[in-house]
């Protein structure tokens, strides 16, 4: 995980600069009129209760007792007839780890697609958006726990494409083709063997089928989502099925659901890997400005799908997450523990002894406009 160790100043004016001609564009006539601008940024601080670096294997919140800046995320959208533009660019620790692929990301792009509304139902975009699998998202505020599942840190983050999306009563159907998953340019070069075993440069050169069937209702929406293609030259072929529900029991509970299933299948000698997760959310919201939530998760990795690096090689993993939102206005704070067992000692405790079993203690403040 990559972190950001400075802005250039030029990047750092036009954002400020951006962020006040939208909002005076405002209110003159004329094109500008139709901007929107919106943003968000968070801070955190975490504690592991054995102090020791590394115990936490999902995407954002690795560092240990240190204060660390999350992300400064700037939005604009622009709207005109049919066509609309959506810039969404990002600073920090976050945003550098969503572009994990790539070796420079001093553009900072977290989204930037076009849309063209063909009919009142049919809405066509190209570009490159947050993906649409899995029940988190990338921004820290819009997620009621803030560390992330295993289910969003090993899934995708992001897709490049084209997509189309029908929406009918309270259905919605969409299907589009991408990039391979993460990459925002198939023009970038993967290292593979060749038929004499030497070590030659390719492109990639398949593309991703993507799609999503969803329902949404006043008090109830699920999502069956999924995304399939090939990562040649580098040999594996992936298949990922997912759905994510919610359910407002009432105007203070809430119930969410993420079930996600991965398959990698290699070209070279036609194995296959899989991992899947199943994650469970609940929501309390006692007061206007608190709610308590909860988060429970099943990582299985027992086939070794994910990377070696990722540290869960042959694992099942119990992931809890206990977390507090306190909310004024546009501020949240957000207090949360976590622990997490595994079926080996794949954790460490002091003086770098194994163990089975990770706890850590979080507080995260946001503000988002």
């Amino acid at each position: 995980m990559k972190l950001l160790s400075s802005l250039p100043k030029k990047i750092l004016f036009v954002l400020m600069s951006a962020s006040g001609s939208v909002a005076f564009a405002q209110e003159e006539e004329g094109p500008l009129k139709n901007f929107t601008f919106s943003g968000s940024a968070d801070i955190f601080y975490k504690y592991d209760f054995a102090n020791v670096d590394f115990n936490t294997r999902t995407s954002f919140t690795t560092p240990n007792n240190s204060f660390e800046l999350g992300m400064l995320s700037l939005k604009m959208t622009h709207k005109v007839g049919k066509f609309g533009l959506t810039a969404d660019l990002g600073v920090g620790n976050r945003v550098e780890q969503f572009n994990y692929t790539q070796s420079n990301t001093g553009l900072l792009i977290k989204q930037l697609f076009i849309d063209y509304a063909a009919t009142e139902n049919l809405t066509i975009t190209g570009g490159s958006w947050t993906t649409h699998i899995g029940y988190e998202l990338l921004d820290a505020p819009d997620n009621d726990i803030y560390s992330m599942s295993y289910a969003f840190s090993y899934g995708p983050f992001f897709h490049t494409g084209v997509k189309a999306n029908y929406v009918f009563d309270k259905f919605n159907f969409m299907a589009g083709v991408a990039n391979p998953t993460d990459l925002r340019s198939s023009f970038q070069k993967a290292e593979v063997l060749d038929a004499a075993g030497d070590v030659v440069t390719k492109s990639y050169r398949n593309k991703f089928l993507i799609w999503q069937v969803g329902y949404a209702a006043d008090s109830f929406n699920v999502y069956l989502n999924g995304q399939q293609g090939s990562y040649n030259p580098q040999s594996s072929n992936i298949s990922q099925f997912d759905i994510s529900a919610a359910y407002k029991v009432t105007d203070k509970f809430k119930v969410g659901l993420n079930a996600t299933t991965f398959e990698s299948k290699d070209d070279i000698d036609d194995s296959k890997k899989r991992w899947s997760s199943l994650v469970g959310y609940l929501k309390y919201g006692f007061t206007e400005h608190f709610a308590l939530n909860y988060r429970a998760e099943l990582l299985n990795n027992k086939e070794n799908a994910l990377a070696v690096g990722s540290g869960i090689v042959g694992q099942n993993v119990f992931a809890n997450t206990i977390s507090g939102t306190l909310s004024y206005g546009n501020f949240q704070l957000k207090p949360e523990i976590r622990y997490e067992k595994a079926t080996d000692d794949i954790y460490f405790k002091k003086h770098d002894v194994a163990t089975d079993a990770t706890a850590n203690f979080l507080i995260a403040a946001m503000y988002k406009f």
